[in-house]
């Protein structure tokens, strides 16, 4: 039985989502950690508009929103100990939208 490799932290999400949009759309992308209520993520790309994925870990789950020119266009929750294959293939629904 192989050990699958699982989100645990927001920088195992950040570093997903930054090989993804490397992979994908050839955009070099930085992250950035911010601390207040919740540790939260912030990565930044340009397509024709301005995407941003926003994450905020909330103790038990991760909010995830993708935004288009600042406004909310897909919200999802994630949850700790999940899969890295599972979070590509919920991961799949926002980048649909771009």
């Amino acid at each position: 039985m192989e050990r699958r490799e699982r989100i645990g932290s927001i920088k195992d999400i950040g570093v997903c989502l930054q090989s993804i949009i490397k992979s994908r759309y050839n955009k070099n992308v930085k992250l950035i950690y911010t601390k207040g209520l919740y540790k939260s993520l912030y990565v930044s790309f340009y397509k024709n508009y301005v995407f941003q994925f926003y994450v905020e870990d909330r103790h038990n789950k991760f909010v995830m929103y993708l935004l288009k020119n600042e406004k909310v266009i897909r919200k999802d929750y994630l949850y700790k100990d999940m899969t890295v294959d599972v979070f590509y293939q919920r991961l799949l629904y926002f980048l649909q939208r771009i």
